[in-house]
């Protein structure tokens, strides 16, 4: 045990009461439950956004492959993820605020057909599950390190708490435990990040620096990774347009303007905590030279470099970061499964009582499944590239083509998404080392060419999906009977 483990407590303590508050705010309602009524303004968006992108893996993640790797290979995540709430703000957050969504594969079926969602359902609930695992491994690493417990037991300790309020409040207590937890977490970075530059000044830290770690080789050079770290940042960048948690926040906003602006509001703190992150990371190539596990890297400089108070804010801000984007996720996932699942292929009728109960109990098995990944791969910053590469490949191009292109249709889709997943399946599995980076970056562009390819073959002016996502059909919606 060490002398930030109550500090972490309390703040983990603080956390869970505000979730369970949340249950209050739910009043029986599953719309509720999932995207709060449609009710929320800027600031609570904006706020909610910036901690689904800011997590264990732009966090602790960022420091340990700026500090293993080099700047480029940390900095690219808080860059990538920047630039999706930019590109989802910009062209993605009005037109799917305003189709009045409850989760985003509705809107594949709204705008394609039912195999359509059942595919990008499937895709989508297998990449949250990484996003989840990513996040609760650095939960776990942060609490096993001030608590002394292995890291088994504190994955399972802190998994429960999570899903313990995830399961009272729904999006309410996503919400509000993120307005929390991030505001932790920037002042911890910022502050952290200000401090170190005072102290040792910006200059002599990066002189201590290798310069293959800092020049641009990491981005111009493929011998030092650059097609690695562009591949990580565009699929970041636009494979985050399938983000399921920024969707569920999206939809939650009370008009289009608000949904878009918090997106950029978003988008600017995400990157001020990555770079501050970033700059941690390179400051500790100094003052933490040798340290066998790179996730130790941060836990170290918060403990012997920084005051005690700045220390304590950056580990509960790792720690809030994760939980946000963990409690997000598993929200998120467990009402795909209970309504574009279960309801959605369902021969019996779903009243709203039932929607909401199966919404929380399904959070337990998501849970369970996102501590197994954590359990047996624990790599944060790794893991979060891996889950938005897993969608980039075959669902970006149906999304966006799905809101701008009258042509696009179901056939279309449906090749898109399957040429795009099977082709990076392949890849991973052929393609060599010394073309890493291609492996992310053909497949999208494969299912982009598949989906203009057979619109152009298969579409007929009769169209009418295009019209009906603003105008949606009884059966079109994801409603529950009263």
């Amino acid at each position: 045990m060490t002398v930030m483990f109550w500090p972490v407590v309390i703040f983990m303590t603080i956390s869970l009461a505000i979730g369970l508050y949340t249950y209050t705010q739910v009043r029986g309602s599953s719309k509720n439950y999932t995207v709060c009524n449609k009710a929320m303004p800027f600031i609570v968006i904006g706020t909610a956004l910036m901690a689904q992108a800011v997590d264990g893996n732009a966090t602790l993640g960022n420091v340990s492959m700026t500090w293993s790797t080099g700047f480029w290979a940390g900095v690219m995540i808080p860059i990538g993820l920047a630039a999706s709430l930019f590109f989802v703000g910009r062209y993605l957050a009005g037109p799917l605020n305003k189709m009045d969504l409850l989760t985003l594969p509705e809107f594949f079926y709204r705008r394609y057909d039912r195999q359509t969602e059942a595919l990008t359902s499937a895709l989508t609930i297998a990449s949250f599950t990484v996003v989840i695992a990513g996040n609760l491994s650095a939960v776990a690493w942060i609490f096993s390190v001030v608590s002394g417990l292995s890291y088994g037991m504190s994955l399972t300790i802190t998994t429960t708490l999570i899903v313990i309020y995830t399961m009272a409040g729904g999006l309410f207590a996503a919400i509000w435990t993120d307005f929390f937890q991030i505001h932790v977490a920037l002042v911890g970075f910022v502050g952290s990040a200000a401090f170190v530059i005072w102290k040792f000044g910006l200059g002599e830290l990066l002189a201590k620096v290798p310069m293959e770690k800092l020049d641009f080789r990491g981005i111009t050079s493929m011998e030092h990774g650059a097609l690695v770290n562009w591949a990580a940042m565009i699929s970041l960048a636009f494979g985050n347009a399938m983000a399921l948690d920024f969707m569920e926040r999206v939809f939650a906003a009370n008009s289009p303007r608000t949904a878009q602006r918090a997106c950029y509001y978003a988008g600017f703190q995400t990157m001020l905590i990555g770079l501050c992150a970033s700059l941690l990371g390179l400051a500790a190539v100094s003052l933490v030279p040798k340290i066998d596990d790179p996730r130790m890297v941060l836990p170290t400089l918060a403990s012997e470099h920084l005051p005690y108070w700045l220390g304590v804010l950056v580990f509960v801000g790792v720690l809030g970061a994760s939980m946000s984007t963990a409690n997000g996720a598993m929200l998120v996932i467990s009402v795909v499964l209970a309504r574009n699942v279960y309801q959605r292929w369902s021969k019996t009728a779903v009243n709203d009582g039932l929607m909401l109960l199966l919404s929380r109990v399904l959070a337990i098995p998501t849970a369970m499944a996102g501590a197994w990944v954590a359990y047996l791969r624990p790599e944060p910053g790794i893991l979060l590239v891996i889950a938005f590469d897993i969608v980039f490949a075959g669902c970006v191009a149906p999304l966006v083509l799905g809101v701008y292109w009258r042509k696009a249709t179901a056939s279309a889709a449906k090749a898109s998404i399957l040429v795009g997943t099977i082709l990076r399946l392949i890849c991973h599995l052929y393609m060599p080392p010394a073309w890493a980076g291609l492996d992310t970056l053909l497949p999208p562009v494969v299912s982009l060419v598949t989906m203009i390819g057979v619109t152009l073959l298969t579409h007929t002016e009769s169209e009418p999906k295009f019209d009906r996502m603003y105008n949606p059909t009884p059966e079109d919606r994801l409603a529950v009977e009263e």
